[in-house]
């Protein structure tokens, strides 16, 4: 499908309530009675209800407003291309009719309020709004009389020329002696006024576009997927991006859409276990399709635990069932005697003597996790070389890098520490760097290369567009988009990622960690109804402000610098023993075609009874939705969940395990 180009109404008459002739305010939307959804007597219904920003029917509204409104304004300029409003006119609200008799088919009409003449005076389609959009968008005057609507304009007069009032633009002609092609006109041919509605130009990007696609699963939505709005700024741009190369392999390509996976194959991430949470590693994923069918992420993981145990494999159904590692920080440990001794590491523990009560009470699978993924946290893994040049530069370069618990590929964005602690990084290059004479990668250095972007925003007004950025990942724009939508209906401003240096280099000691999509974590993180307020209200904002960074949970008191870490050449070395031999982390459709399967429910059902009734101290640990438990090594399941409680974590309780450790 060819992609969606926004355009940006910035003019609008719409009014919330309006005066009635008694002088009492009155709200500008259906009455209380009308939006009453119960049933009558006979079992039917007659009802509004209003249609978020994103429904199928608003997107469809949305596309044939703005296919109409290039049409006229935009001429021949825009060949081959498809436009949609960015939103509609503030304080225009489109809501939905449902009526069925009892027993019988539903049917439904839409109709948008708003109009400043009250509930009464409401848009039955597109193209019955059209002509008054048209007016909003070009005639700078605001005078009423020239809008042709049926509303503004009388009643036997509905058509686009009036008497003695100006007409509507003709449809601009392209200018072929105008090299930079603006698609700005200022000014109407008929009207003489400036249209209030920018235009983007065209993208030739090569990427694979953006279409108006579902929305993410279980999460409110401002509309269709849109590339960016451009309107150029005069004067050159003081810094060029850096062109993306295409990505080079299946799994690769996977990654960098927007709401295809949240998690990927070999990172470390918190699963619910039902009345707790715990930490484990990500084996498989795959897409299902639900009974709305949309596409949803169904995920393999291995619990992490002491070498002694190891409890089965688990599948999550939801994404909502899995944190990102660095959304929350571990808690200390458990055991008394493990909790009080500096310096521990998972590789150091007597975990037979924790086993019998050396350590005090408490849990060693819980325990087994938390310095399990402190040292993960601890640990990087180079993949996928593409080009080694060790004889001439002393460099290898690498598609992709296992930083702490996650998984970094070229070509996507990565939260920095320097700058503003805010900044992102395009990564373009992953280097290793030899020292010179040697051939050891041991005291090798790895840094990325890549553009760095600050968060900026814009106060909504007609000739001031971000600068035009066809080099931005797809998921980065259209993050982007999905909050423009919310801030431009709310409060005005646009927001974009403004280059600040190309080709810059950082050591791995400076990356926070991945960079994720507000659009798809927050509602994770904040719950869908408090996600769903803030949307609302235009409040936004960054995920990674909510998220930790990596290394921050192995600091050490009086030493902040981040450490490098180990290196590891394989991934599954970092996890060690704390997951079983013989683990494999799936290569999803870059490996053999047995990674894709998933185990049956029922040999994980047999593999957990053989865990409930297996030796060591573990076997009373609970497994996801059971409601039971019996007491282990002296530590009873409410015990643990003290520490890792579902609840709490949700209401953002986070437990600091040294001075300086996680932030929100």
């Amino acid at each position: 499908m060819a992609p969606y180009f926004p355009l940006y109404v910035l003019r609008s008459d719409g009014k919330s309530e309006i005066l009635t002739k008694a002088r009492k305010k009155e709200s500008n939307l259906p009455t209380d009675d009308q939006l009453d959804s119960r049933p009558d007597a006979r079992g039917s219904v007659d009802y509004f209800k209003e249609l978020e920003a994103g429904d199928a029917k608003e997107v469809d509204w949305r596309r044939k407003l703005g296919g109409m409104l290039i049409h006229e304004i935009g001429g021949q300029a825009h060949p081959g291309s498809n436009y949609i409003l960015a939103a509609l006119p503030e304080n225009y609200r489109l809501y939905e009719r449902v009526k069925s008799a009892s027993g019988g088919s539903e049917t439904t009409d839409a109709y948008l309020y708003g109009h400043p003449h009250g509930r009464k005076k409401r848009y039955r389609s597109p193209g019955d709004f059209f002509p008054h959009l048209l007016w909003l968008a070009t005639d700078e005057s605001s005078d009423s009389d020239n809008c042709s609507c049926k509303f503004c304009a009388p009643e036997d007069i509905q058509v686009f020329e009036k008497p003695d009032k100006a007409k509507p633009p003709e449809p601009i002609k392209k200018d072929e002696s105008n090299t930079k092609k603006e698609l700005l006109p200022t000014k109407s041919p008929a009207t003489g006024t400036k249209p209030m509605v920018v235009v983007p130009q065209r993208s030739n990007s090569q990427d694979k576009g953006i279409s108006a696609t579902k929305p993410p699963a279980s999460k409110p939505m401002l509309g269709a997927p849109l590339p960016p709005a451009i309107a150029r700024q005069a004067g050159p741009q003081p810094l060029t991006p850096t062109q993306l190369a295409p990505a080079k392999c299946f799994e690769q390509d996977q990654d960098g859409q927007w709401n295809k996976y949240l998690f990927r194959p070999g990172e470390l991430a918190w699963f619910n276990r039902g009345t707790a949470w715990g930490l484990s590693v990500i084996l498989k994923r795959t897409l299902t399709r639900d009974a709305q069918h949309q596409d949803r992420a169904k995920y393999l993981v291995q619990p992490l635990s002491h070498p002694l145990h190891h409890p089965p494999t688990r599948i999550i159904e939801t994404e909502d069932g899995l944190r990102p590692w660095l959304a929350w920080s571990p808690p200390s440990p458990i055991h008394p005697g493990l909790a009080s001794t500096p310096g521990l590491t998972y590789n150091t523990i007597d975990w037979k003597g924790v086993s019998t009560g050396r350590y005090g009470h408490g849990d060693a699978e819980v325990d087994g996790s938390i310095f399990a993924a402190k040292a993960v946290d601890d640990s990087f893994t180079l993949f996928e070389p593409l080009a080694n040049n060790t004889v001439t530069t002393g460099e290898r370069i690498y598609n992709g890098l296992y930083l702490g618990g996650e998984k970094i590929w070229t070509g996507e964005p990565i939260r920095l520490r320097v700058g503003s602690g805010q900044d992102i990084m395009v990564v373009h290059s992953i280097i290793e760097r030899l020292k010179p004479g040697s051939t050891s990668t041991s005291s090798a250095s790895i840094g990325l290369v890549g553009d760095i972007y600050k968060f900026s925003t814009l106060q909504l007004q007609p000739g001031v567009e971000p600068p035009d950025n066809r080099h931005l990942p797809i998921r980065l724009r259209q993050d982007m988009e999905y909050r423009n939508r919310a801030t431009i209906q709310t409060k005005r401003t646009l927001s974009y990622w403004r280059i600040v240096q190309a080709q810059a280099r950082v050591p791995i000691t400076d990356v926070k960690g991945r960079w994720y999509e507000s659009s798809t974590l927050l509602p994770i993180l904040k719950g869908p109804d408090d996600f769903s307020r803030d949307l609302q209200r235009g409040e936004v904002g960054d995920a990674g402000q909510w998220m930790n960074a990596r290394g921050d949970c192995n600091v050490v008191p009086g030493n902040m610098a981040p450490r490098t870490g180990t290196r590891h050449v394989h991934r599954l070395e970092a996890f060690g023993k704390s997951i079983p031999a013989g683990t494999k982390i799936s290569r999803g459709l870059d490996g053999p075609p047995e990674d894709q399967v998933f185990p049956s429910n029922a040999s994980l059902a047999v593999a957990a009874a053989g865990e409930g009734q297996g030796q060591g101290p573990m076997q009373g640990v609970e497994e996801e939705g059971s409601k039971g438990g019996k007491e282990v090594a002296g530590v009873s399941d409410g015990d643990i969940e003290q520490f890792m409680d579902l609840d709490r974590m949700e209401e953002g309780y986070v437990q600091q395990y040294a001075e300086g450790g996680g932030q929100l």
